[in-house]
């Protein structure tokens, strides 16, 4: 039986508030470790969100997969990333088929700023797990901080028609049509994103952000929901401080 790990703080990131100094990408460490959707470990990049997948109990067996985690994550081993890379690929040759394992090593590519290879590895997991959310929206934060935004924006929306979207992918488009001027499109995917995590603090001022510049356009008052509570935005707006980040 697999299990997630928390996914660590991907929102953190959130840009400063202005068009000009952007926001980093969410994603997503799956599977036991953005936000950065960069989580199998949140672009965010928040920078990301990234989630690590668990097969079995972490420390039920000591087999490949389960021994790369530990060195990868620090759990019961000091972090390594050399032996958690040779762990993941043994791993992958022991269980060719094995998406987890290519999808965590794509994020210790990821962390390393090896983004070719991590871009391959996220690709490779996609071609046998085209509803993998969380891959398109990682790969998405791959092509970002590489500076490809028409293709980072193109798989945080691929990653938005799967299944199961990750709300990271949704914060990620939200955060690049803001940043170009889209605040329609903006507000339609951080309202998605805050639906699905309505405590979720980096959502919470993007959200409040975005619906405070287009009141200042209208000119009007803007009431909302976030997380159960009404708040009404006037001018440059409220921002609802609730929840936190996670850790």
């Amino acid at each position: 039986m697999s299990r997630r790990l928390a996914p660590s703080d991907c929102y953190r990131h959130y840009a400063r508030r202005s068009r000009a100094n952007a926001s980093r990408p969410c994603g997503t460490h799956r599977r036991d470790v953005s936000v950065l959707t960069v989580t199998r470990y949140s672009h965010i990049l928040a920078q990301f969100f990234l989630v690590l997948v668990t097969v079995g109990s972490l420390f039920a067996q000591e087999d490949a997969f389960t021994e790369a985690q530990r060195y990868h994550l620090g759990i019961d081993r000091p972090r390594d990333a050399r032996k958690a890379e040779k762990l993941y690929k043994e791993a992958i040759s022991r269980n060719p088929a094995s998406t987890d394992a290519r999808y965590n090593l794509a994020h210790l590519y990821l962390v390393q700023r090896r983004y070719d290879l991590a871009a391959r590895t996220y690709r490779d997991v996609l071609k046998r797990n085209p509803e993998d959310s969380d891959a398109y929206n990682n790969l998405g934060t791959v092509y970002e901080r590489q500076g490809k935004v028409k293709s980072a924006t193109k798989l945080y929306l691929r990653a938005t028609k799967t299944r199961q979207p990750v709300p990271a992918a949704y914060y990620n488009l939200a955060r690049l049509y803001f940043e170009a001027g889209e605040d329609e499109r903006a507000r339609a995917a951080i309202e998605k994103a805050v639906a699905l995590e309505p405590e979720n603090e980096a959502f919470i001022k993007l959200h409040s952000k975005v619906l405070g510049d287009l009141a200042r356009l209208s000119g009007t008052t803007i009431g909302l929901v976030v997380g159960g509570l009404t708040v009404t935005l006037v001018g440059g707006g409220v921002i609802l401080n609730k929840g936190k980040y996670l850790s």
